[in-house]
């Protein structure tokens, strides 16, 4: 994984629930273009997050031994936005766990205000799979699980 997009684990709840935190630094490169007299965290980098501490979660089912890749973004909301300095609170929970993917609920929150929410869905990528589509290690292959001390 190239960027990681949450800072912590908070709380990790093998096969069932996890909740992270993200604080938008300032310093940013997107915010300076989106929108430069006004900074918001785009919401493509908010379901990162949420995609990031959701397939933590999935992965761990499997023992890190399998490639997951974010495969749908079923239902995404967003009531609030984001600048940098918020402090977000990122939850996910698994909805239905099989050997070919997973679904997951996923919330974002910023002290009491709910920011988002999304409906996630996760593929388990068989070794033809990952290796034709460049995929084989990548998601948990550059240091994340040891940042998060999960491996």
């Amino acid at each position: 994984m190239r960027w990681i997009h949450i800072d912590d684990i908070l709380e990790f709840r093998e096969g069932e629930y996890a909740r992270a935190v993200r604080t938008i630094p300032a310093d940013l490169d997107c915010l300076e273009e989106h929108y430069p007299s006004f900074p918001i965290m785009p919401h493509t980098l908010l379901i990162e997050s949420m995609a990031q501490t959701a397939g933590l979660l999935v992965g761990k089912s499997f023992g890190f031994t399998r490639d997951i890749i974010l495969a749908k973004v079923d239902r995404a909301a967003f009531h609030f936005i984001s600048r940098p300095g918020d402090r977000l609170i990122i939850e996910a929970r698994i909805r239905e766990l099989r050997d070919e993917g997973a679904v997951a609920e996923c919330r974002i929150t910023c002290g009491e205000r709910e920011v988002g929410s999304a409906t996630l869905i996760f593929a388990v990528l068989g070794d033809e799979d990952a290796k034709r589509l460049g995929a084989r290690g990548f998601v948990f292959g550059s240091g994340i699980l040891s940042k998060f001390n999960l491996s």
